[in-house]
């Protein structure tokens, strides 16, 4: 008997306690929602690629590239305030003019775009062509002196460059850090370094091979760049990361860059 009214107080509390367990299932489905996203480079003295835009898409379900172009988009570039560019929607998600555009140094775009209800802006400046003053192999990394410009933040690569000629075998993928205009009377120019060399690279017989290359951006460039990794997941499950991205496309559900950029030469380290 005793063996019979245990069994069924335990089976009770075993009920009771599932009964007080909420055991919830998150749909993605109701949490998505969507953005449009803006990814454009305005490059010094090169035809314009145009503006890529698309769409996210639900967590749920297999991401399809064609779902996420957003082909709907009335979209215009204003250039220095007067002169308006029409943007036509062409294949692979970008928003091109008619006919070629070449970015001049010192010109200002602006993108005015309307999809899906939602209306968004960005405005950037035109760089200039940076122009590398000397550069230093200094264990392991490229030491660079770089023109300064007002208005403009800079970022410097290392590449391994056949001598005599543009062609890199390889190159880093991206920046140490980028730096803003040195704008003193006194220091015309602005240090910064590159990220350091593979091991292979740094021996003797590549002495000949090691370059660096600048890039200009237009000033918002360093908040991105600054912030670009907030959204990385974190280690501890407990520590809350991922604060925001700063991005210079302004809008409601909208997010991205517009942004002017200058690519130097590939220059030889001493």
């Amino acid at each position: 008997m005793m063996n019979k009214n245990f069994l069924y107080i335990l089976l009770l509390t075993t009920l009771i306690i599932s009964s007080c367990d909420d055991v919830s299932t998150v749909n993605p489905q109701l949490n998505y929602k969507e953005y449009i996203v803006v990814k454009s480079e305005l490059k010094t003295n090169l035809d314009f690629e145009g503006v890529y835009i698309t769409k996210t898409l639900p967590l749920n379900e297999p991401y399809d590239t064609n779902k996420a172009y957003v082909k709907d988009v009335i979209a215009y570039l204003m250039i220095d305030g007067v002169k308006i560019v029409p943007l036509h929607y062409f294949q692979g998600g970008y928003y091109k003019p008619y006919g070629n555009l070449i970015p001049q140094t010192g010109e200002t775009y602006e993108l005015f775009a309307s999809a899906n209800n939602v209306s968004f802006y960005a405005t950037t400046k035109i760089p200039q062509t940076p122009i590398i003053e000397n550069l230093n192999y200094v264990s392991k990394h490229i030491d660079v002196n770089v023109k300064s410009n007002s208005g403009e933040v800079y970022g410097a690569i290392w590449a391994i460059v056949v001598p005599g000629t543009q062609s890199a075998i390889d190159m880093s993928n991206d920046f140490l850090s980028v730096v803003e205009a040195e704008n003193s009377v006194l220091s015309p120019t602005t240090f910064l370094s590159t990220k350091d060399l593979p091991d292979k690279y740094n021996s003797d017989s590549y002495k000949n091979y090691r370059c660096a290359k600048v890039y200009a951006y237009d000033t918002p460039y360093l908040k991105y760049f600054q912030t670009k990794n907030n959204n990385q997941p974190v280690s501890n499950t407990f520590v809350q990361g991922g604060d925001q991205i700063i991005w210079n496309v302004q809008g409601e559900n909208v997010f991205g860059m517009f942004i002017g950029v200058a690519e130097g030469s590939f220059v030889h380290s001493n």
